[in-house]
């Protein structure tokens, strides 16, 4: 058996059939124990790098083994030994050791490792692996091959695409042949071809694909009609790149091209297929081969598009066969149809062609005309005056438009936990939720149901939970970092409070039994926090409260409540109440991170009386409290923020940098809170809940301080900004230009869902009676001038904030950020300034707007008819009447 393992280790895989042969079937099984051992020590990463060249001799060895074609797929596919170094040579090793076993054997084996394949997810997948294929994929081809079983699933097909993808070889590929046609209907076997920085190899198989057709070995008609009906699959634009591009180089005729479907495309259908649809459409429509009726639907679909240039596509396809369609009325309807649609443009240049078009065609039918007139109504006065001649448009009041932001308070509390069941749920749900108010209402639970009856929730915590449950925490080495581990750790010690070594270690982990000399150093040198410049005092703070529930869970002592938990929605703590549970505590210090954040909960106005009960009921946290009121809590900092240009590796980052002053001494667990300079770093990785308003909800100027640089830096990434500014948004104190900014740079996010986020956020701050409207202009102009944020995402969301009803509110922000985005004398307009101009326009008319903006009447002064020039003429126009 020590042989067998020798041999595995100095890669002689040919000897070890032989040496396997030579053993009974005790000596197999006592081997397959050793393989197994050797095998657990892979889950070690550094013991699996020193040790890869052993994998392909302990999955030949562990295959021998075995003896039933199950327990070998199971053995060859276990995670350490997935991925050789050499797939192929590995495949050829284990497929020809097995290959003396029956047919039968061999195809029931084929089967299970093709079933068990598992495609890569990501398009990046190639900067990792060569031309093995996914994991797996080699072995399962070669005994495919060697059987002739005809691979079964999708996962064969999506892995046999990457190995042709980065191989790019098909014409000596044997089962090329059953794998191309099952490429247009199996999902993910696109994701090859995703990546655009791909394209050279997404080309050559396009072309190897093109010359085997030519060789006759794939059918053209089959390929063709193949990419029509992946393109009615539908799917994302990338995944179906591969086939327009496929398409497009196979060039089809007009007999190839199949009317009906590709208009079926034009709906619903990707921005590139819909491209591919129009050209081909195009092309049989002036050879004369296009149904009228198709013509019609197929413009209708183009301008219902949300991409302007396939509303533009629709126009200008009316426009060139113009005679044609005037003179069948089967085509003139269906395009009086589609000009009817494109009324509702937002781009004045697009309505001004659309009705031109509509005049020159005049109305073709009855149905043409009550559709153009019935759209007409909603163009304003001014462009609906062309129509009402030739289609009848009456004359209609302006249609009333909802105005008005409702005033959005902050959400309830939530019902506290009462049982221990409910704790187990959210316990086990903890590790995967960034829900701050969730961690608050399982520490208040925690606290609660231990000091009611200990014993009893212990009893609960351990019949509610695996018996492995607190293996981790047996084991561990260190604290944790994350706050849903440590509650995790202090649910443990509460549920095994019985067994002292599990709590003495964690006492010692937690520096509550420190050494002789180690309290000799704490009296010399004060311990100092390790990670103050990694994370946010926030986040300090909170893994503090956390931290004084584990170290009390582990000193056996419980308290009847927390001082900090909230009260009031938006995070507060009601005095009162506060006053009851310092009662409450009786003898007990209260603890002091959870002291502090009750003392940052309490409304910005206490009455005075409450000092005075509070120094009545004494003791430490009693004076705290007393004296916090008397100076006035919490002061308002002074932050001043601007835009920061700095070269990073060749790049220049900008983005906002902030000071923070709080203008008077604070303690320092305090002061660090509210004191930022523009050199105070953290942690790259900074989630939305390390920097939380409900820490200081009273002062949300302060949390955006710390948050506004993170907003810009996760514009481009995938992290929830949108999210982290609603509760600033509504929080109950006062805001202003920091949480302005703050909403503004989380309206610069790349994801729609985000931007949707900071678009409630906006509305949230429309509707309050400190909105700061002036803040939020001014962080439009500022973010987009040091090109810090895309100006089209900042539109994208106060359009839809105006059709909400904010239509004052944006009006108000844009008079006060136009000014500084609009163009100097002579230069270029910025990129997107139309499309603000358009929402500018659309506020201004629905909340009756008058006035001048500075420097408006200049651009509007220009020649030309950009959308720029129309919409600045029309918003003067509108400003003056």
């Amino acid at each position: 058996m020590s042989s067998v393992i020798g041999l595995i280790g100095q890669g002689g895989h040919a000897f070890i059939p032989a040496a396997v042969e030579a053993l009974d079937a005790a000596g197999r099984k006592a081997l397959l124990a050793e393989l197994t051992t050797r095998v657990r020590e892979f889950g070690e990463w550094r013991f699996a790098t020193d040790h890869r060249h052993e994998v392909t001799g302990l999955r030949l060895a562990g295959a021998l083994c075995h003896g039933g074609a199950g327990q070998v797929a199971t053995w060859l596919n276990r995670r350490e030994l997935r991925e050789p170094d050499d797939p192929w040579a590995d495949a050829k090793v284990v497929a020809g050791a097995l290959r003396g076993r029956p047919l039968e054997w061999r195809a029931d084996l084929a089967r299970r490792l093709t079933a068990a394949l598992r495609p890569p997810r990501e398009a990046n997948w190639t900067w990792r692996r060569a031309d093995g294929g996914p994991p797996g994929f080699a072995l399962a081809r070669t005994m495919v091959l060697e059987t002739g079983v005809e691979p079964e699933g999708d996962a064969f097909v999506v892995c046999w695409a990457w190995h042709a993808f980065v191989t790019g070889d098909l014409r000596n590929d044997p089962i090329a042949e059953a794998m191309v046609p099952r490429l247009f209907d199996t999902e993910g076997a696109a994701a090859p071809f995703r990546n655009s920085w791909e394209s050279a190899a997404t080309t050559r198989f396009v072309d190897r694909l093109r010359a085997e057709v030519k060789r006759g070995r794939f059918d053209r008609e089959l390929i063709l009609d193949g990419t029509i009906g992946r393109f009615l699959i539908g799917g994302d634009a990338r995944d179906l790149a591969m086939f327009v591009e496929l398409r497009r180089r196979f060039e089809p005729g007009p007999d190839e091209t199949p009317a009906r479907d590709l208009v079926r495309c034009l709906p619903a259908g990707a921005a590139n297929v819909a491209d591919l649809a129009v050209a081909e459409l195009r092309a049989l429509d002036l050879a004369g081969r296009l149904d009228a009726a198709l013509f019609g639907e197929a413009v209708g679909a183009l301008a219902l598009r949300a991409e302007k240039k396939h509303v533009g596509a629709a126009l200008k396809w009316i426009s060139e066969t113009f005679k044609v369609t005037r003179a069948d009325p089967v085509r003139a309807e269906g395009a009086l149809l589609a000009l009817a649609d494109v009324f509702s443009a937002e781009t004045p240049a697009t309505r001004a062609r659309a009705i031109r078009l509509a005049v020159r065609l005049g109305p073709s039918s009855e149905t043409a005309r009550a559709a153009v007139a019935a759209a007409a109504t909603r163009l304003p006065a001014d462009e609906r005056a062309p129509l009402a001649g030739p289609f009848g448009v009456p004359e209609t009041a302006e249609e009333e438009v909802f105005t008005g932001v409702p005033l959005v308070s902050a959400p309830p509390l939530q019902p506290p936990i009462g049982t221990v069941p409910e704790l187990v749920i959210e316990l086990k749900d903890v590790q995967r939720s960034e829900d701050m108010d969730a961690f608050e209402r399982i520490m208040a639970a925690l606290v609660e149901l231990s000091h009611r009856d200990r014993a009893a929730m212990a009893a609960d915590l351990t019949a509610d939970f695996e018996p492995t449950a607190w293996d981790f925490f047996r084991t561990i080495s260190y604290v944790p970092d994350d706050p849903g581990w440590l509650l995790l750790w202090a649910a443990a010690l509460i549920g095994e409070h019985t067994d002292e070594g599990f709590r003495a270690k964690a006492r010692k982990l937690l520096g509550l039994d420190p050494s002789f000399l180690q309290r000799l150093k704490n009296l010399a040198l004060p311990p100092r926090d390790p990670d103050r410049r990694r994370t946010t005092p926030h986040a300090r703070l909170f893994r503090q409260r956390v931290l004084e529930l584990v170290r009390m869970a582990a000193e056996g002592e419980t308290r009847p409540c927390l001082l900090a938990t909230p009260t009031l929605p938006g995070h507060l703590v009601d005095p009162e109440t506060l006053l009851t549970r310092l009662e409450a505590l009786g003898d007990r210090d209260p603890l002091p991170a959870d002291l502090t954040q009750a003392l940052l909960r309490l409304p910005r106005d206490v009455d005075a009386s409450v000092a005075d009960r509070a120094e009545k009921i004494g003791g430490h946290g009693g004076r705290m409290l007393a004296e916090w009121i008397r100076e006035g809590g919490l002061p308002d900092p002074v932050v001043e923020w601007t835009v920061k240009a700095t070269e990073r590796y060749g790049w220049i980052d900008r983005r906002p940098v902030v000071t923070m002053d709080p203008g008077r001494r604070l303690p320092d667990h305090i002061s660090t809170l509210v004191t930022l300079s523009p050199d105070d770093d953290f942690d790259y990785w900074i989630r939305p809940r390390d920097i939380w308003a409900g820490a200081l909800p009273s002062h949300p100027e302060a949390t955006a301080a710390y948050l506004l640089r993170w907003i810009c830096g996760w514009a481009d990434q995938s992290d929830p900004a949108g999210e982290a500014v609603i509760p600033l948004a509504v929080a109950p104190g006062p805001v202003g230009p920091v949480v302005a900014a703050a909403v503004v740079g989380a309206m610069g996010h790349q994801r729609a869902v985000q931007r949707s986020a900071a678009g409630e956020a906006f509305l949230a701050l429309a509707g309050r009676p400190d909105f700061p409207a002036e803040g939020v202009g001014d962080a439009i102009r500022r973010m987009v001038t040091g090109d810090v944020l895309k100006l089209n995402r900042i539109t994208e969301v106060l359009g839809q904030s105006a059709d909400a009803g904010a239509h004052a509110a944006v009006w108000e922000v844009l008079s006060v950020a136009l000014p500084g985005l609009l163009p100097d004398e002579g230069a270029k307009p910025r990129s997107g300034l139309g499309d603000l101009l358009g929402v500018a326009v659309k506020a201004a008319r629905v909340c009756g707007a008058k006035g001048k903006v500075p420097g408006l009447a200049e651009l509007a002064a220009r020649k030309g008819s950009s959308r720029v020039n129309m919409e600045a003429r029309t918003l003067v126009k509108h400003l003056a009447e």
